[in-house]
């Protein structure tokens, strides 16, 4: 079977990706590590290549495979809908963050088949079930229509032992990679790895908790240490939910790291909390290589935190921001800005930015995705049902400030933040992580900004 795993193109209000950074498909090279060899398989990435069309005329799949989240979901939609144009018979396939959530939201004539969570066995089961001529409804994960044509949810599939999975069939991409497309900011070219999947922790912003079944799983350390090995790029970014949560395992594979003489320069994920209970984690990564942590620090306000779910505390923020400093460790800081805020919130996050001397703070609106407990509780005040600013950069809950001044003030958090003389004096101090590549991208982005507040009044792209 010729099979062809698509990544969408980016949403044009997509702020920061291709211009901060633009990640390999890492879903898709695991999704195609367990068919090649008994399929023609192909990946074919959007954000570098547009013409679908040409692809489709060139390879002629017999089934085609799209990942999405909401804000591009409309766009991986329009994929799907081309390809049956091109050729009513091709099998079309939906998955990700998106899909996982909320399934019946692609349900559409020219969605075939839906995968709900994890995708790996799902389409491969999927995949042998279609060559066969099988009958769907054996399939757990997938949601699809019968020949009554109701759309139907199959039993979810039981998670998967991340030890058994083949590593990622990176010559999927290899096409990109030559050109070393895949970059973080200044660090090119990057890879990607998992260490684990899943969080123990159940925020009612986050779908990834659902998706996993509310479970944490990890990879062996020397299976971790054995992949790293094989990756050639030396910036790795391990795109895990919770990556220092497990403390015994992330020592583990710092000491596999540093046994096998690995050297390579590291962003991971974690929580304030775990680097509150265990600075000498932090200690022993920067010491092999970690040179950016993402934390969620969401909020300045011990409250909003609470009602978040977050099990977290404003003073642990503090006192990570200044472990991971003393270790010579750049967080990037998460931040999550409430549609309620007014211009003093607005105000007191920017100061406790400036005053925490964060250097790499990222402000995202409160998005309340398709299938999360948050969109549970404010389905019913939404001012808009555009899935495709459900995105982080806007908003789809009322605002306490007028629409226009909300989104001022949200760019304003960018503008304090990011500063010019700051890239400069950055290129003295720290080239691997700033440049003035970087300069030049926070201008488009500031540019991007100041356009907000003007999509509301803008028709949906599909």
């Amino acid at each position: 079977m010729k099979i062809l795993l698509v990544e969408p193109p980016v949403s044009p209000f997509d702020i920061p990706t291709g211009s901060f950074g633009l990640p390999p498909p890492h879903h898709l090279e695991r999704i195609g590590s367990l068919l090649v060899g008994n399929h023609d398989v192909r990946v074919f990435d959007m954000r570098l290549e547009s013409h679908i069309a040409l692809e489709l005329a060139d390879f002629q799949p017999d089934l085609i495979g799209i990942s999405c989240v909401a804000a591009n979901s409309h766009l991986a939609k329009r994929v799907l809908r081309e390809a049956k144009q091109f050729n009513p018979h091709i099998l079309t396939v939906m998955g990700g963050h998106h899909p996982s959530l909320y399934p019946l939201g692609c349900n559409e004539d020219y969605v075939d088949f839906v995968v709900i969570g994890e995708g790996e066995l799902t389409f491969q089961d999927l995949v042998q079930t279609l060559e066969k001529r099988g009958d769907p409804a054996g399939v757990p994960g997938i949601a699809y229509r019968d020949r009554e044509g109701l759309f139907k949810t199959n039993a979810p599939r039981q998670l998967a032992d991340l030890n058994e999975l083949p590593l990622p069939a990176r010559q999927l991409t290899a096409r990109y990679r030559q050109k070393k497309s895949y970059f973080r900011a200044s660090w090119r070219p990057t890879d990607s790895i998992i260490s684990s999947r899943g969080c123990p922790y159940k925020c009612n912003f986050c779908g990834l908790w659902k998706i996993n079944q509310g479970r944490h799983r990890f990879r062996r350390a020397d299976l971790v240490a054995d992949e790293l090995q094989a990756i050639d790029d030396p910036f790795v970014c391990f795109v895990d939910d919770n990556t220092l949560d497990f403390v015994k395992n992330a020592y583990r594979i710092a000491d596999a790291i540093e046994e096998r003489g690995i050297h390579k320069t590291y962003e991971l994920y974690g929580r304030a909390d775990t680097v509150v209970q265990h600075p000498a984690l932090v200690e022993r990564w920067a010491d092999i290589g970690m040179k950016l942590l993402l934390i969620g620090l969401e909020t300045t306000d011990q409250q909003s935190m609470d009602l978040m779910n977050k099990k977290g505390s404003v003073e642990k923020n503090r006192k990570a921001i200044e472990i991971c400093r003393r270790n010579g460790v750049e967080i990037v800081a998460y931040f999550i800005v409430d549609p309620a805020f007014d211009k003093d919130d607005f105000r007191r996050l920017s100061d406790f930015v400036a005053a925490n001397g964060l250097t790499h703070p990222v402000f995202t609106i409160l998005s309340p995705f398709p299938g999360t407990e948050l969109y549970k509780s404010v389905k019913d005040e939404l001012i808009t049902d555009r899935l495709d600013l459900i995105d982080f950069y806007h908003t789809v809950m009322p605002t306490k400030l007028p629409l226009d001044e909300f989104y001022r003030e949200f760019r304003d958090l960018y503008t304090r933040a990011y500063p010019a003389t700051k890239f400069l004096s950055s290129l003295w101090r720290d080239r691997a992580v700033l440049s003035p590549q970087m300069l030049l991208n926070s201008l488009k982005i500031k540019r991007k900004m100041t356009q907000l507040f003007k999509h509301h009044e803008m028709e949906p792209a599909c």
